[in-house]
């Protein structure tokens, strides 16, 4: 009899645990895929991101109710095809395009920061007006999807005053050729990979040009049009108004937590 009533106890402990395993295990699992992407998803360890992106992510989760499952490190191209077929249900810091919107459905939750234009260190030219681009050749890089009014005024240059790259990397190595003028990339993304080539600390300057546009842009979380997980979007963007609201966004995004401008 003492026996069989000490082990009651046991019993509903045991059930309470196998309980809580069971609803941990009936959470439904999104699959985010992700590129490396300095201090906001970083790759450190080939297994595990680490960064602003992930927090920003995980606390999403944890609020709306399902679990992320990380992809490995993953070209951006390939994650874009992966939303399209279903196979990825979301992806983080992009810009926001009618070729997107027709992939996935896109969540604002942080403004972005307007684009860099850099120069040769050596050239002597001092651009801050929008009307001194007209006489340069400018690089972009290839999907990255700058402020639509900035690419309208790119465009305006003419086809052979554009040139495409694929990559940030790239765009440095056509600027210190002199085969284009000027290089407009990514502010942050930028200045991390300029500090991480020291060969290149004196060859750039950064224009004193702002290329701030008038109608603000936001940076979006993706959630694919082709989840398995269709029920959980109004959920999902509910949580992102939320953490926007409350400073949850700007505390994990805020510049001594790491904050870039980091879009694609």
């Amino acid at each position: 009899g003492l026996d069989r009533w000490l082990r009651q106890p046991l019993v509903f402990i045991a059930a309470l645990l196998s309980s809580a395993v069971h609803a941990a295990d009936d959470k439904p699992v999104l699959y985010w895929c992700l590129d490396h992407f300095p201090r906001f998803h970083e790759f450190q360890r080939p297994d595990r991101p680490v960064g602003a992106s992930v927090d920003l992510m995980q606390e999403l989760a944890r609020r709306a109710g399902f679990t992320i499952e990380f992809s490995p490190r993953t070209p951006v191209a390939r994650c874009f095809r992966q939303m399209a077929s279903g196979e990825a249900d979301l992806m983080t810091n992009l810009n926001d395009t009618p070729e997107r919107q027709a992939l996935m459905q896109m969540f604002p939750y942080s403004e972005r920061i307007p684009e860099s234009l850099y120069q040769r260190g050596d050239d002597p030219r001092s651009i801050n007006q929008l009307s001194q681009l007209e006489h340069l050749t400018l690089a972009t890089v290839r999907n990255y999807a700058y402020h639509p009014d900035l690419m309208t005024l790119i465009r305006h240059l003419g086809p052979n005053r554009q040139v495409e790259v694929a990559s940030i990397a790239a765009g440095f190595d056509v600027l210190a050729k002199g085969r284009v003028d000027g290089l407009i990339v990514p502010r942050f993304s930028s200045l991390d990979y300029l500090y991480n080539t020291p060969r290149l600390h004196l060859k750039f300057k950064r224009a004193p040009l702002m290329l701030k546009t008038a109608t603000p842009q936001f940076i979006y979380i993706g959630f694919s049009r082709h989840s398995r997980h269709a029920k959980l979007a109004g959920v999902i963007e509910r949580t992102i108004a939320e953490m926007m609201a409350d400073g949850t966004v700007s505390r994990l995004y805020a510049p001594d937590a790491g904050q870039t401008d980091l879009s694609i």
